[in-house]
């Protein structure tokens, strides 16, 4: 048997380490705003928000087998987006609610918090689901 200790520090070493994929995933997404789909579609950074949450979370989640491994990401995530939505000294802000050049931004921002906190969810439950299957009796007929 390993070392209790040991263990923890793992344990709270992985969540540390998803945290932060939560934060850089936030950072490089809202930069990605402005950004258009092929053929002038609005919202590349609502897709990969949705993409990248769902993925990683579910990952995460299937492979420590945790509700909160599921989470975290999106968690840190979250809070990283409502650190970027404020306004800074210099009056710069790196989610903006509205573009002079480019008006479509305003329908992106909303996108980009839902799409991102609903790929996460949708991580949280395909881990839930897993976690049961798994941990359900097998019948022995």
């Amino acid at each position: 048997m390993a070392n209790p200790a040991a263990e923890r520090v793992i344990v709270v070493a992985t969540y540390v380490v998803l945290a932060a994929i939560g934060v850089v995933a936030a950072t490089i997404e809202s930069f990605l705003i402005p950004l258009r789909l092929p053929h002038g579609i609005e919202g590349l950074s609502a897709a990969v928000a949705f993409v990248g949450n769902l993925v990683i979370g579910t990952a995460a989640g299937l492979a420590i087998r945790t509700k909160a491994a599921a989470i975290v990401t999106t968690a840190s995530w979250f809070v990283t987006i409502g650190v970027l939505t404020l306004y800074l000294p210099g009056g710069d802000v790196i989610m903006p609610g509205r573009l002079p050049t480019d008006p479509g931004v305003t329908k992106v921002v909303p996108a980009f918090l839902i799409l991102g906190v609903v790929g996460g969810l949708i991580a949280l439950l395909v881990t839930l689901r897993y976690i049961a299957r798994a941990d359900a009796p097998t019948s022995q007929t």
